[in-house]
Protein backbone atom coordinates (compact mmCIF):
# COMPACT_ATOMS: atom_id res chain seq x y z
CA UNK A 1 0.00 0.00 0.00
CA UNK A 2 1.05 3.75 -0.93
CA UNK A 3 -0.07 6.50 0.69
CA UNK A 4 0.68 10.04 1.74
CA UNK A 5 0.98 11.27 5.03
CA UNK A 6 0.49 15.08 6.31
CA UNK A 7 -1.02 17.13 8.99
CA UNK A 8 -1.12 20.93 10.27
CA UNK A 9 -2.03 22.90 7.25
CA UNK A 10 -3.79 25.28 9.77
CA UNK A 11 -6.01 26.76 6.86
CA UNK A 12 -7.04 30.33 7.60
CA UNK A 13 -4.30 31.15 9.99
CA UNK A 14 -4.22 34.66 10.54
CA UNK A 15 -0.47 35.54 10.49
CA UNK A 16 -1.98 38.77 12.78
CA UNK A 17 2.12 40.03 13.12
CA UNK A 18 2.37 40.83 8.88
CA UNK A 19 1.29 43.51 7.07
CA UNK A 20 -2.38 42.54 5.22
CA UNK A 21 -0.05 41.56 1.94
CA UNK A 22 1.92 39.74 3.33
CA UNK A 23 -1.18 37.76 5.34
CA UNK A 24 -3.32 37.00 2.46
CA UNK A 25 0.02 35.53 0.81
CA UNK A 26 1.04 33.29 3.66
CA UNK A 27 -2.83 32.02 3.82
CA UNK A 28 -2.84 31.51 -0.04
CA UNK A 29 0.05 29.43 0.29
CA UNK A 30 -1.49 27.30 2.69
CA UNK A 31 -4.30 26.35 0.51
CA UNK A 32 -1.82 26.02 -2.71
CA UNK A 33 -0.09 23.68 0.03
CA UNK A 34 -3.17 21.39 0.25
CA UNK A 35 -3.61 21.37 -3.51
CA UNK A 36 0.22 20.67 -3.80
CA UNK A 37 -0.20 17.43 -1.66
CA UNK A 38 -3.36 16.07 -3.70
CA UNK A 39 -0.71 16.51 -6.94
CA UNK A 40 2.28 14.60 -5.34
CA UNK A 41 -0.52 11.77 -4.66
CA UNK A 42 -1.35 11.67 -8.13
CA UNK A 43 2.46 11.91 -9.26
CA UNK A 44 3.72 9.47 -7.17
CA UNK A 45 0.70 7.36 -7.97
CA UNK A 46 -0.48 7.12 -3.79
CA UNK A 47 -4.45 5.71 -3.51
CA UNK A 48 -4.65 7.75 -0.11
CA UNK A 49 -4.29 11.06 1.80
CA UNK A 50 -4.25 10.96 5.32
CA UNK A 51 -4.66 14.06 7.31
CA UNK A 52 -3.63 13.91 11.19
CA UNK A 53 -5.25 16.96 12.90
CA UNK A 54 -5.06 20.62 12.32
CA UNK A 55 -6.43 21.42 8.53
CA UNK A 56 -8.18 24.32 10.14
CA UNK A 57 -6.36 26.92 12.42
CA UNK A 58 -9.88 27.27 14.38
CA UNK A 59 -12.80 25.70 14.86
CA UNK A 60 -14.86 28.84 13.24
CA UNK A 61 -12.96 28.90 9.78
CA UNK A 62 -14.29 31.33 7.17
CA UNK A 63 -16.69 29.66 4.85
CA UNK A 64 -14.75 30.46 1.71
CA UNK A 65 -11.54 28.46 3.06
CA UNK A 66 -13.79 25.07 3.90
CA UNK A 67 -15.42 25.61 0.70
CA UNK A 68 -11.96 26.18 -1.19
CA UNK A 69 -10.68 23.13 0.59
CA UNK A 70 -13.48 20.48 -0.04
CA UNK A 71 -13.52 21.90 -4.02
CA UNK A 72 -9.71 20.82 -3.78
CA UNK A 73 -10.25 17.56 -2.38
CA UNK A 74 -12.82 16.88 -4.70
CA UNK A 75 -10.15 18.04 -7.61
CA UNK A 76 -8.25 14.87 -7.00
CA UNK A 77 -11.09 11.95 -7.49
CA UNK A 78 -8.70 9.23 -8.10
CA UNK A 79 -7.40 9.43 -4.48
CA UNK A 80 -9.11 9.14 -1.59
CA UNK A 81 -8.77 11.95 1.65
CA UNK A 82 -8.81 10.82 5.04
CA UNK A 83 -9.34 14.09 7.26
CA UNK A 84 -9.51 13.86 11.23
CA UNK A 85 -9.67 17.04 13.47
CA UNK A 86 -6.83 17.86 15.17
CA UNK A 87 -6.60 20.41 18.66
CA UNK A 88 -7.11 23.62 17.11
CA UNK A 89 -10.10 21.99 15.02
CA UNK A 90 -11.61 19.06 17.64
CA UNK A 91 -14.43 17.56 17.56
CA UNK A 92 -16.22 20.63 19.75
CA UNK A 93 -16.25 22.49 16.35
CA UNK A 94 -19.43 20.46 16.29
CA UNK A 95 -20.89 23.04 13.29
CA UNK A 96 -17.59 22.78 10.96
CA UNK A 97 -17.41 18.90 11.02
CA UNK A 98 -21.30 18.80 10.92
CA UNK A 99 -20.95 21.19 7.42
CA UNK A 100 -18.07 19.03 5.90
CA UNK A 101 -19.88 16.22 6.60
CA UNK A 102 -22.51 17.53 4.71
CA UNK A 103 -20.77 19.03 1.82
CA UNK A 104 -18.41 16.74 1.65
CA UNK A 105 -17.00 15.07 -1.79
CA UNK A 106 -17.46 11.28 -2.67
CA UNK A 107 -13.46 10.48 -2.18
CA UNK A 108 -13.75 12.23 1.85
CA UNK A 109 -13.40 9.90 3.68
CA UNK A 110 -13.82 11.90 7.76
CA UNK A 111 -12.46 10.11 10.47
CA UNK A 112 -14.64 11.76 13.23
CA UNK A 113 -14.73 8.28 15.75
CA UNK A 114 -12.18 5.74 17.24
CA UNK A 115 -13.97 3.42 14.98
CA UNK A 116 -11.85 1.43 11.89
CA UNK A 117 -12.01 3.27 8.32
CA UNK A 118 -11.20 0.27 6.00
CA UNK A 119 -9.59 1.60 2.42
CA UNK A 120 -10.77 -1.33 -0.06
CA UNK A 121 -9.72 -4.86 0.62
CA UNK A 122 -6.06 -4.38 1.95
CA UNK A 123 -5.64 -1.66 5.06
CA UNK A 124 -7.93 -0.22 7.45
CA UNK A 125 -7.28 3.49 8.97
CA UNK A 126 -7.60 3.97 13.00
CA UNK A 127 -8.26 6.93 13.76
CA UNK A 128 -8.28 9.02 17.34
CA UNK A 129 -9.91 12.20 16.95
CA UNK A 130 -9.34 14.76 19.57
CA UNK A 131 -12.69 15.35 21.32
CA UNK A 132 -11.45 19.06 22.55
CA UNK A 133 -8.32 20.91 22.09
CA UNK A 134 -7.04 19.18 25.13
CA UNK A 135 -8.37 15.60 26.02
CA UNK A 136 -5.83 15.13 28.55
CA UNK A 137 -5.96 11.21 27.39
CA UNK A 138 -4.24 8.95 25.63
CA UNK A 139 -7.14 8.45 22.52
CA UNK A 140 -4.72 5.82 20.82
CA UNK A 141 -5.12 3.42 23.70
CA UNK A 142 -8.58 1.68 21.81
CA UNK A 143 -6.12 0.61 18.83
CA UNK A 144 -4.92 -1.71 20.90
CA UNK A 145 -7.63 -3.33 21.10
CA UNK A 146 -9.34 -3.39 17.49
CA UNK A 147 -8.12 -6.17 15.32
CA UNK A 148 -8.18 -5.81 11.75
CA UNK A 149 -7.30 -9.42 10.10
CA UNK A 150 -5.34 -9.50 7.12
CA UNK A 151 -5.10 -5.35 6.73
CA UNK A 152 -2.16 -3.23 6.98
CA UNK A 153 -3.34 -1.08 10.09
CA UNK A 154 -2.64 2.42 9.93
CA UNK A 155 -3.46 4.74 13.20
CA UNK A 156 -3.98 8.36 12.79
CA UNK A 157 -3.53 10.54 16.04
CA UNK A 158 -2.58 14.05 16.81
CA UNK A 159 -0.62 14.92 19.93
CA UNK A 160 2.55 14.83 21.79
CA UNK A 161 4.89 11.45 22.03
CA UNK A 162 7.76 14.25 22.85
CA UNK A 163 7.69 16.92 24.82
CA UNK A 164 8.77 19.81 22.88
CA UNK A 165 8.98 22.19 25.03
CA UNK A 166 7.09 24.69 23.68
CA UNK A 167 3.35 26.41 24.72
CA UNK A 168 2.05 25.86 21.73
CA UNK A 169 2.70 21.88 21.26
CA UNK A 170 0.47 19.50 23.22
CA UNK A 171 1.37 17.82 26.22
CA UNK A 172 3.29 14.26 25.74
CA UNK A 173 0.03 11.98 26.00
CA UNK A 174 0.45 9.39 23.58
CA UNK A 175 2.84 6.32 24.47
CA UNK A 176 6.36 6.76 21.81
CA UNK A 177 5.62 2.71 21.23
CA UNK A 178 2.30 2.77 20.71
CA UNK A 179 2.44 1.35 17.42
CA UNK A 180 4.17 -1.51 18.84
CA UNK A 181 1.63 -1.92 21.65
CA UNK A 182 -1.14 -1.85 19.00
CA UNK A 183 0.30 -3.67 15.86
CA UNK A 184 0.02 -0.84 14.25
CA UNK A 185 1.89 -0.96 10.58
CA UNK A 186 2.19 2.75 11.03
CA UNK A 187 1.08 5.40 13.11
CA UNK A 188 0.66 8.43 11.28
CA UNK A 189 1.23 11.69 13.53
CA UNK A 190 0.22 15.56 13.78
CA UNK A 191 1.01 18.41 15.77
CA UNK A 192 4.44 19.03 15.87
CA UNK A 193 5.73 21.20 12.59
CA UNK A 194 8.84 19.61 11.59
CA UNK A 195 9.20 16.40 9.81
CA UNK A 196 10.30 13.54 12.50
CA UNK A 197 10.58 10.11 13.23
CA UNK A 198 10.31 9.02 16.08
CA UNK A 199 10.57 4.52 15.44
CA UNK A 200 10.53 3.34 12.16
CA UNK A 201 6.87 2.89 12.52
CA UNK A 202 6.19 6.32 13.83
CA UNK A 203 6.33 9.61 12.70
CA UNK A 204 5.62 13.07 12.32
CA UNK A 205 4.70 14.66 9.01
CA UNK A 206 5.30 17.94 9.97
CA UNK A 207 3.39 21.30 7.94
CA UNK A 208 3.31 21.28 4.81
CA UNK A 209 3.86 24.98 4.36
CA UNK A 210 6.17 26.89 7.14
CA UNK A 211 4.82 29.04 9.26
CA UNK A 212 7.23 30.41 11.38
CA UNK A 213 10.50 31.29 12.34
CA UNK A 214 11.25 28.17 14.81
CA UNK A 215 13.01 26.50 12.15
CA UNK A 216 12.03 23.36 11.13
CA UNK A 217 13.12 21.04 9.09
CA UNK A 218 11.60 21.63 5.05
CA UNK A 219 8.31 22.11 4.67
CA UNK A 220 6.53 18.41 3.21
CA UNK A 221 4.45 15.80 3.25
CA UNK A 222 5.48 12.05 3.77
CA UNK A 223 5.23 9.53 1.13
CA UNK A 224 4.86 5.65 3.04
CA UNK A 225 4.94 2.44 1.22
CA UNK A 226 4.24 -0.62 3.50
CA UNK A 227 4.24 -3.62 1.08
CA UNK A 228 2.20 -6.06 3.17
CA UNK A 229 0.56 -6.42 7.30
CA UNK A 230 3.67 -6.16 9.29
CA UNK A 231 5.80 -5.05 6.81
CA UNK A 232 8.02 -1.81 7.44
CA UNK A 233 7.31 0.78 5.76
CA UNK A 234 9.25 2.68 3.70
CA UNK A 235 8.74 6.46 4.57
CA UNK A 236 10.10 8.92 1.79
CA UNK A 237 10.17 12.98 2.92
CA UNK A 238 8.73 15.01 -0.38
CA UNK A 239 9.21 18.29 -0.16
CA UNK A 240 6.29 21.09 -0.39
CA UNK A 241 5.92 24.96 0.22
CA UNK A 242 6.12 28.07 -1.46
CA UNK A 243 7.25 30.04 1.29
CA UNK A 244 11.17 30.01 3.47
CA UNK A 245 11.46 31.86 6.95
CA UNK A 246 14.60 32.34 7.80
CA UNK A 247 15.64 33.64 11.30
CA UNK A 248 19.10 35.11 11.36
CA UNK A 249 21.62 36.27 13.47
CA UNK A 250 24.65 38.26 12.43
CA UNK A 251 27.34 39.24 15.16
CA UNK A 252 28.75 42.46 14.76
CA UNK A 253 32.64 43.60 15.72
CA UNK A 254 34.91 46.09 15.71
CA UNK A 255 37.03 46.19 12.55
CA UNK A 256 35.17 43.31 10.55
CA UNK A 257 33.12 45.76 7.69
CA UNK A 258 29.32 44.48 8.81
CA UNK A 259 28.14 45.22 5.25
CA UNK A 260 29.92 42.32 3.70
CA UNK A 261 28.96 40.58 6.71
CA UNK A 262 25.13 41.17 5.89
CA UNK A 263 25.28 39.86 2.15
CA UNK A 264 27.13 36.71 3.72
CA UNK A 265 24.18 36.68 6.32
CA UNK A 266 21.14 36.78 3.84
CA UNK A 267 19.86 34.22 1.95
CA UNK A 268 20.98 34.78 -2.05
CA UNK A 269 17.89 33.01 -3.91
CA UNK A 270 14.15 32.97 -3.63
CA UNK A 271 14.13 36.53 -2.06
CA UNK A 272 10.36 37.33 -3.02
CA UNK A 273 9.46 34.03 -1.38
CA UNK A 274 11.51 34.63 1.81
CA UNK A 275 10.19 35.90 5.38
CA UNK A 276 13.67 37.32 7.02
CA UNK A 277 13.99 37.95 10.93
CA UNK A 278 17.47 39.45 11.81
CA UNK A 279 18.82 39.95 15.07
CA UNK A 280 21.98 41.63 15.06
CA UNK A 281 23.98 41.64 17.98
CA UNK A 282 28.20 43.02 19.44
CA UNK A 283 29.14 46.95 19.37
CA UNK A 284 29.98 48.96 16.12
CA UNK A 285 31.53 52.36 15.52
CA UNK A 286 28.61 54.96 14.83
CA UNK A 287 29.77 55.24 11.28
CA UNK A 288 29.24 51.17 10.97
CA UNK A 289 26.31 51.35 12.81
CA UNK A 290 24.71 53.81 10.76
CA UNK A 291 25.78 52.22 7.44
CA UNK A 292 24.48 48.90 8.50
CA UNK A 293 20.61 49.96 9.33
CA UNK A 294 20.74 52.05 6.45
CA UNK A 295 21.72 48.78 4.25
CA UNK A 296 18.99 46.74 6.43
CA UNK A 297 16.48 49.80 5.44
CA UNK A 298 17.47 49.39 2.03
CA UNK A 299 16.49 45.92 1.87
CA UNK A 300 13.06 45.46 2.71
CA UNK A 301 11.93 45.35 -0.78
CA UNK A 302 13.96 42.62 -1.83
CA UNK A 303 12.37 40.32 0.35
CA UNK A 304 8.64 38.91 0.60
CA UNK A 305 9.11 40.08 4.17
CA UNK A 306 12.31 41.51 6.29
CA UNK A 307 12.50 42.82 9.95
CA UNK A 308 15.67 44.06 11.82
CA UNK A 309 16.05 43.62 14.97
CA UNK A 310 18.32 45.51 16.62
CA UNK A 311 18.15 46.20 20.32
CA UNK A 312 21.17 43.65 21.29
CA UNK A 313 23.44 45.96 18.88
CA UNK A 314 25.44 48.19 20.74
CA UNK A 315 27.22 51.32 19.80
CA UNK A 316 30.82 51.28 20.39
CA UNK A 317 32.45 55.00 22.30
CA UNK A 318 34.69 56.27 19.69
CA UNK A 319 36.13 60.24 19.39
CA UNK A 320 36.41 60.09 15.73
CA UNK A 321 32.89 59.25 15.09
CA UNK A 322 31.56 61.85 17.12
CA UNK A 323 33.79 64.25 15.24
CA UNK A 324 31.76 62.94 12.02
CA UNK A 325 28.50 65.16 13.89
CA UNK A 326 30.54 67.63 15.21
CA UNK A 327 33.97 69.13 16.91
CA UNK A 328 32.36 71.36 19.24
CA UNK A 329 29.77 73.35 19.87
CA UNK A 330 26.24 72.71 21.49
CA UNK A 331 25.45 69.62 18.51
CA UNK A 332 28.79 68.07 19.95
CA UNK A 333 27.31 68.29 23.56
CA UNK A 334 24.12 66.58 22.42
CA UNK A 335 25.99 64.01 20.70
CA UNK A 336 28.28 63.45 23.86
CA UNK A 337 25.28 63.14 26.03
CA UNK A 338 23.48 60.49 23.92
CA UNK A 339 26.79 58.62 23.77
CA UNK A 340 27.26 58.47 27.48
CA UNK A 341 23.32 57.70 27.69
CA UNK A 342 23.93 54.69 25.70
CA UNK A 343 25.90 52.59 28.35
CA UNK A 344 24.15 50.20 30.38
CA UNK A 345 25.40 51.04 33.63
CA UNK A 346 23.15 52.75 36.24
CA UNK A 347 20.19 52.31 32.97
CA UNK A 348 17.16 50.20 31.56
CA UNK A 349 18.23 48.45 28.15
CA UNK A 350 14.63 50.12 26.61
CA UNK A 351 16.70 54.05 27.98
CA UNK A 352 19.95 52.95 26.50
CA UNK A 353 17.81 51.84 23.02
CA UNK A 354 16.12 55.25 22.51
CA UNK A 355 19.63 57.06 23.39
CA UNK A 356 21.30 54.37 20.37
CA UNK A 357 18.43 55.53 18.32
CA UNK A 358 18.41 59.43 18.92
CA UNK A 359 22.03 59.30 17.90
CA UNK A 360 21.92 57.31 15.45
CA UNK A 361 19.65 59.77 13.84
CA UNK A 362 22.02 62.60 15.18
CA UNK A 363 24.93 61.03 13.14
CA UNK A 364 22.39 60.49 10.07
CA UNK A 365 21.27 64.35 10.27
CA UNK A 366 24.75 66.36 10.56
CA UNK A 367 26.02 63.58 7.51
CA UNK A 368 23.46 64.94 5.14
CA UNK A 369 24.11 68.58 6.36
CA UNK A 370 27.73 67.85 5.21
CA UNK A 371 26.58 66.53 1.72
CA UNK A 372 24.17 69.68 1.38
Amino acid sequence: MRFLHTADLHLAKPFGRFDEDTRAALRQARLTALRAIGQAARDHKADVIVIAGDTFDAETPPAKTINRALRTIADVPEVTWVLMPGNHDSLAAVELWERIARDAPDNLRLALAPEVIEIGDDAAVLPCPPTVRAPGMDLTAWTAQCETPGRVRIGLAHGGVVDFGSEAATPAIIPPNRAETAGLDYLALGDWHGQMQLTPRTWYAGTPEPDSFKGHPSAGALLVDIAAPKAEPVVTPIHLGTFQWHDLNLQCLEGVDPLDELAQTLPQKDRDTALVKLTLSGRLGLSDHAALLSACEGLREDFHHFEVHADTLGIAQSVTDLDLIAEAGALRTAADNLMAATDLTGRSVEDAQVAQIALTHLFHLAQEDREV
